[in-house]
């Protein structure tokens, strides 16, 4: 499935391909996560939420260099960061 950015959805190994330009990959640690839920109103393409766990979970593993910036930005406990650069 592709999602508004144009990426594929996916959980399979089969699925893992490089960013597109313009994209990170997005590393999400919910350990230290308060549960304001502002990344998922903030990016529900890129973070979904489990309602049992009260944690957010990665609905897609890129996101555009610009929502990855929100996310680390409007975290209040830091659980986003960028990993690898796309590849021009």
């Amino acid at each position: 499935m592709t999602n508004q950015y144009g990426t594929t959805q996916g959980s399979g190994a089969a699925d893992i391909a490089a960013p597109a330009s313009g994209f990170k990959e997005v590393l999400l640690s919910p350990g230290d996560c308060s549960g304001c839920g502002a990344c998922t109103e903030l990016a529900p393409d890129i973070v979904g939420w489990r309602e049992g766990d009260e944690r957010p979970f990665l609905v897609s593993d890129v996101a555009p260099d610009g929502v990855l910036t929100e996310l680390m930005a409007f975290c209040p406990e830091g659980c986003f960061e960028g990993g690898d650069e796309s590849c021009p």
